[in-house]
């Protein structure tokens, strides 16, 4: 799965927003439109866990799911607060914030596959998110380490890199791993599939948050 989506995976890690996060020189009006963005994300993230869990009979699964749900809901989300608070933005526009065309379409496509489809798509489908942060969170560290002290994103990048959010990926891995052993190549290639476009979702979720777009063209917004 990860060779399939290596192309846009690199190129995400390259894009203007990561850049500049890791360098500290990304505005904040781009950063704080990207925590409202993602603070509605991660609440369906956390549905779609839930929903996971749901659907689940193995006890290591079930016991993950709700691990990262609560981590979700509550170490996540508050990092997302203490950032919004600093800048201003109220618990009241937080929770009303309009969503973009552009998470929308990555939340719709996840709690769908959690709605319609087996344990196997759901923990798929929720890969890109944990494996592609751990990763860049990871990079970010290491290829900034000598200026991430003064950097103003250095508790978001320090979220990211920790050990513990590496092996969630991991055991994430592991589970998917156990699951689709005997899987067809039709089926293997349906979760491929799965995987990449949500690797594409991340990639364009930071890209309309760089741009502060709303809507698919930025002109249609005039009208909303």
């Amino acid at each position: 799965m990860r060779k399939a989506a290596d192309l846009v995976w690199e190129e995400g890690y390259q894009q203007p927003f990561i850049r500049e996060l890791g360098e500290g020189t990304l505005q904040r009006e781009r950063f704080a439109f990207y925590l409202l963005q993602d603070f509605r994300y991660v609440n369906d993230y956390a549905r779609v866990h839930a929903l996971g869990l749901a659907k689940a009979t193995d006890p290591e699964i079930m016991a993950f799911m709700l691990k990262v749900q609560n981590g979700a809901l509550q170490v996540e989300t508050e990092v997302h607060r203490s950032y919004l608070a600093s800048y201003g933005i109220t618990e009241e526009q937080m929770n009303n914030v309009r969503q973009s065309a552009f998470a929308r379409a990555y939340t719709s496509n996840i709690l769908s596959i959690a709605y319609g489809k087996d344990i196997l798509d759901i923990l798929v489908a929720v890969l890109p998110c944990a494996w592609v942060y751990a990763d860049y969170g990871y990079r970010l560290a290491a290829e900034f380490a000598d200026t991430l002290d003064d950097n103003p994103y250095k508790s978001w990048v320090d979220m990211y890199k920790t050990d513990e959010f590496w092996q969630d990926s991991v055991r994430l891995l592991e589970h998917i791993e156990k699951l689709v052993a005997d899987a067809s190549e039709e089926r293997k290639r349906e979760l491929i599939d799965i995987f990449v476009t949500g690797v594409e979702n991340e990639y364009m979720f930071w890209a309309s948050a760089y741009d502060m777009q709303y809507t698919w063209k930025p002109e249609w917004n005039q009208a909303r």
